[in-house]
């Protein structure tokens, strides 16, 4: 992919505080599972950070919690120095912090272009009468909006599909359109829920070359869950590894995949019968 000097996307890095997002000792129960068991972890301004763990670790939970899917029972969650725990999905995400899903989910019947264009938050035009008293800055805040898009469909390499219906995309193109989406939204932070699931190798190239440009260049901070293992070690640093809702080991990437703890919350019992 050509870097340029463009972006669509405002530098979100002007507040130069280390830690963008903190989880302080989190619980989160559904009966008598405990999905969440006290895990804490910071994601610094700048990185991307990857979130690993085996199945039932409890990384989308945190995710879901993150986000205000789902409230936490205990602990907090911190943007920016500011406590989101109680807050709404739509308030946090007004606060630049957006995520993607395992499974896009994009307005299939609108197309691609259209996907984008719903998301800039506070439009003008959706009060009926500002179409009335304030048509001048209604159309000029489309026709901003319109650009911007434009940028995003070019920046991600999805101009030739902008007025296909999204629902019939390729699964790695409905990847890019929800990045494309987050990037409307000008975030600080996005979490990305396994983007290379279902995506080819071509495009998951495309899309970490995306990723690492907007990380290095525009300060965007990215937090991943991800089971493909060679883009993890590739494209993240540091690394964060769940298991049983608790974080279990943190670090560069090399030290985590030697660690002894990892390995046998991965193989459990296969690794433990080989040390043996």
């Amino acid at each position: 992919m050509t870097e340029t000097t463009e972006s669509p996307l405002s530098d979100a890095g002007g507040n130069q505080e280390p830690w963008l997002l903190e989880v302080r000792d989190l619980v989160k129960n559904f009966g008598g599972l405990r999905a969440v068991d006290h895990c804490s972890f910071r994601v610094e301004r700048g990185t991307i950070t990857g979130l690993i763990g085996p199945n039932g670790a409890g990384k989308t939970t945190v995710f879901n919690l993150i986000t205000g899917f789902i409230p936490p029972d205990s602990g907090r969650i911190l943007l920016a120095g500011e406590d989101i725990g109680h807050l709404r999905p739509d308030q946090i995400f007004a606060r630049g912090l957006c995520r993607t899903f395992q499974i896009p989910r994009e307005h299939g019947s609108m197309s691609v272009l259209e996907n984008l264009l719903l998301v800039p938050p506070e439009q003008s035009g959706e009060r009926w009468w500002n179409a009335l008293i304030r048509g001048a800055q209604v159309q000029a805040e489309e026709t901003r909006n319109l650009e911007k898009a434009r940028e995003v469909l070019e920046y991600l390499q999805l101009t030739h599909v902008s007025n296909e219906y999204a629902g019939n995309l390729s699964g790695g193109q409905k990847k890019l359109l929800e990045l494309g989406r987050m990037l409307m939204a000008d975030p600080q932070i996005i979490l990305l829920d396994e983007p290379a699931a279902g995506v080819n190798r071509t495009l998951l190239r495309t899309i970490s070359d995306n990723i690492q440009y907007l990380a290095r260049e525009r300060g965007i901070t990215f937090l991943l869950i991800e089971h493909d293992m060679n883009m993890v070690m590739n494209l993240c640093n540091p690394v964060i590894v769940m298991s049983e809702g608790r974080k279990l080991a943190e670090g560069e990437p090399d030290i985590v995949r030697n660690d002894k703890n990892v390995l046998e919350a991965y193989l459990g019992g296969q690794y433990a019968a080989a040390e043996g």
